[in-house]
């Protein structure tokens, strides 16, 4: 059935279920999520520069310690070398100390001998003849006293070891007599000891060269015989 409003007065509004009033505006609704992003859009802001500064912190660390592990580097290089500068050296110096200690030179034998001779008043020395581990010499005195000193100084200068007389006989050179000697020995290295590859002393004819008395002893007795024969 349609219904006609004759009396010409207006329809009466609805009245909601709230009583009455109007909803909120669409502006409020637009402007609080407009705040809520903002503050979300601060927030993000905020942790974003704090993790970049530290990002760059990091960054700089990193370089910095690239530098100094280039110059620890460098360093250990130096040190290196150094080090094997050090190595040489220390083998150097070893290898001269032990050709010094294991050193018998000519300069130690022929100082010995002379300062020997020297204190002789007639006896000369003209072979000096190495033979093995020992040495042979040759000379000539005036008399048998002289050659029985010789051996005696030898035994007692503590440079010489092992002393053995193996010939001693005379001969007349223009009318001149003079003793004519052969002998052997061991020299000792400068700190004493006899050389690494010499043995034990020779036996002679007359036992082992023990002291002055043993070799005075073979002097004279080769005098003697040698007399003996004249």
């Amino acid at each position: 059935m349609i219904k006609i409003n004759l009396l010409g007065s207006e329809k009466p509004k609805p009245i909601g279920p709230s009583g009455g009033g109007s909803p909120a505006p669409k502006a409020m609704q637009v402007a609080i999520f407009v705040g809520a992003l903002i503050i979300c859009f601060g927030i993000v802001g905020v942790i974003y520069k704090i993790w970049s500064n530290q990002i760059a912190d990091l960054e700089k660390r990193q370089s910095q310690e690239k530098i100094r592990q280039q110059e620890l580097a460098v360093v250990k290089a130096q040190n290196e070398k150094y080090q094997q500068r050090l190595n040489d050296l220390e083998t150097r110096i070893n290898t001269i100390q032990a050709l010094q200690n294991s050193r018998v030179g000519p300069v130690e034998l022929m100082s010995a001998l002379g300062n020997i001779v020297n204190r002789t008043n007639d006896v000369f020395l003209y072979t000096l003849i190495p033979a093995g581990d020992r040495i042979q010499l040759k000379g000539q005195s005036n008399t048998v006293d002289s050659v029985a000193n010789f051996l005696s100084f030898l035994k007692n200068s503590g440079s010489f070891d092992a002393i053995q007389l193996e010939q001693l006989y005379q001969d007349d050179v223009k009318e001149h007599l003079t003793y004519k000697f052969q002998l052997s020995c061991q020299f000792k290295q400068p700190g004493g000891a006899i050389s690494p590859t010499a043995g034990g002393g020779p036996v002679g004819p007359s036992g082992p060269a023990a002291g002055p008395q043993g070799l005075a002893g073979q002097v004279q007795g080769q005098t003697q015989g040698i007399r003996q024969v004249r």
